[in-house]
């Protein structure tokens, strides 16, 4: 489930995965889907990283971090948004 611990993270890694991939694809001067699949790369490596600092390791949050990021770092899907309308939601 999301939790805005886990939709901070989310953010968090998609602020470092971001600009890492622009990088990457830069230097390697590629776009379209091949761009897509060097998102998803980096995307997979720092959820992996992520993932596996914490014991024990949990392979949904693992799921999540990686669809969250690869979403956030592309802007398809803005978690900011989200976290933000929740705080709005429990305040209110």
């Amino acid at each position: 489930m999301l939790t805005p611990e886990l939709v901070a993270e989310i953010i968090v890694l998609a602020a470092i995965v971001l600009p890492i991939t622009q990088a990457v694809k830069k230097w390697l001067k590629v776009e379209g889907y091949v761009a897509l699949i060097i998102s998803t790369v980096v995307a997979i490596l720092f959820a992996l990283w992520k993932t596996l600092s914490v014991q024990p390791y949990d392979c949904a949050r693992f799921i999540i971090l990686v669809v969250g990021v690869f979403l956030e770092a592309n802007g398809i899907y803005h978690f900011g948004a989200y976290a933000v309308g929740k705080m709005v939601k429990q305040k209110g």
